[in-house]
């Protein structure tokens, strides 16, 4: 039990520990540091895109946070997602979003990238949204089928062609005539959680969706 316990603390790292930069210190509120915390600028900036009610990002894309979603993403940081879970937290109840909000689903990956990747980024954060706001959360019902390049690697064209088609709703019941929020780690272009947000609609038949995101580096 010892030996289960020891490596959970080693994955997922608690306590007295800045979750953003694993600095052992007292000064730690929301698992980040003051430190931490100077490097972060909050934003809360609305954006608009198609299909989409309201989209709305947190941070501004500095070295700081492109570096940690970077970590998170590709180099097995799974356990930021409790710091970046509340940093969405924060920009929630500043520009009050969820009182209208039934349920919470998430941009997915394909299966075999979540295999490789051992999660899906963006479904971290969404469960720990669902658990902290009790807002149900919609898992495995909006899904990725067709493999796609990184959006990363594509200039904003290729990635508007790139992602089109690939999603579908399992079972439009849990979805239809419902406010949803997605959630998603990064805007780049949009595409892809517009094309989220189409299929929600269109075969979920949701009423209305929102967008929630860490950051975005869309040139505005």
């Amino acid at each position: 039990m010892n030996f289960f316990k020891g490596i959970n603390e080693l994955l997922f790292p608690e306590g007295g520990v800045c979750l953003l930069c694993n600095v052992e210190t007292d000064d730690v509120d929301r698992y980040i540091c003051s430190y931490c915390r100077n490097n972060i600028e909050y934003l809360n900036r609305e954006i608009d895109l198609s299909y989409l009610e309201k989209t709305i990002y947190s941070l501004f894309y500095n070295e700081f946070i492109k570096e940690k979603i970077y970590l998170y993403k590709y180099e097995n940081y799974g356990y930021l997602y409790k710091p970046l879970g509340e940093i969405l937290l924060q920009t929630i109840y500043e520009k009050n979003i969820m009182k209208d909000i039934d349920i919470i689903t998430y941009v997915p990956i394909h299966r075999r990238r979540k295999a490789i990747r051992g999660y899906n980024q963006s479904e971290l954060i969404a469960g720990y949204l669902s658990k902290k706001l009790d807002i149900p959360i919609s898992k495995n019902n909006l899904i990725r089928i067709k493999w796609t390049k990184p959006q990363n690697k594509l200039n904003r064209h290729d990635r508007i062609r790139n992602i089109e088609g690939v999603f579908k709703i399992k079972d439009s019941i849990e979805f239809m005539d419902k406010e949803i929020l997605i959630i998603d780690d990064i805007i780049t272009t949009g595409s892809t959680v517009s094309e989220c947000a189409k299929v929600l609609l269109q075969e979920g038949k949701g009423r209305k969706v929102y967008a929630l995101s860490i950051t975005s580096g869309m040139k505005l």
